[in-house]
């Protein structure tokens, strides 16, 4: 398993804990006039792209270190 499926389970995982607690969260904001829809779907996309973001860039990271040690001959 190379690191990029690795990292998709891992954020697969955080993310249902995510929506755990958001919409643990939201049961709790209905004393407060939120939409219940729109807020939830914000946090969502904006948690998912950064931990996409996270996985893309560890993923690059531990591909091309070993070239890049081999370059700098550390």
């Amino acid at each position: 398993m190379d690191a990029f499926s690795l990292g998709l389970i891992v954020l697969a995982f955080v993310a249902v804990i995510f929506y755990i607690v958001l919409f643990s969260f939201i049961f709790y904001w209905h004393l407060i006039k939120v939409t219940v829809v729109v807020v939830p779907m914000i946090f969502t996309f904006e948690f998912l792209v950064q931990g996409f973001f996270v996985v893309c860039i560890t993923s690059l990271v531990i591909n091309y270190l070993p070239e890049l040690i081999r370059v700098l001959g550390l």
